[in-house]
């Protein structure tokens, strides 16, 4: 009798997945997978092209006032932030691919959570990125007026 109770409120702590939840899922793993490895490729191509941005600026310091290296180490310092969200978008790929495979709800709910990281990084992300807006406007006006444009 005592067994039975136990094995009850197991059972009402267990997550069970409709079918169509299941089809859901398993086609959104398959979207995240794809910008996953996306993010990734145009990170390298990010890193190739400060690269290049590093080799140029030694030959055009001399026809420019740009500082060319300067623009690619802040392109790689994005790029490094950008690294974030992408690995959290493809370890919730592969955690929800491992939990549909061996119908775990302990591994489902790994993938959740790299999924909300995925989400509150990017949404943090757009709060900075929101606030810093008027500053690079009113800086960008600022800085044309006094060039006399």
């Amino acid at each position: 009798m005592e067994n039975l109770e136990v094995r009850e409120q197991e059972n009402k702590n267990e997550l069970v997945l409709e079918i169509q939840a299941e089809v859901y899922l398993r086609e959104t793993r398959k979207w995240t997978k794809f910008f996953a490895i996306l993010g990734f490729v145009f990170m390298g191509l990010g890193v190739l092209s400060s690269i290049g941005l590093f080799a140029a600026s030694s030959m055009m310091s001399a026809y420019t006032q740009v500082p060319m290296g300067g623009i690619a180490v802040l392109y790689l310092i994005l790029i490094g932030v950008y690294f974030f969200p992408i690995y959290y978008l493809l370890q919730f790929s592969n955690k929800a691919k491992e939990a549909l495979l061996s119908r775990s709800s302990q591994t489902l709910t790994e993938a959740m959570k790299y999924i909300k990281s995925h989400y509150k990084f990017v949404g943090i992300m757009t709060i900075v990125m929101l606030a810093l807006y008027p500053i690079i406007i009113i800086g960008a006006i600022v800085f044309g007026a006094s060039q006399g444009l």
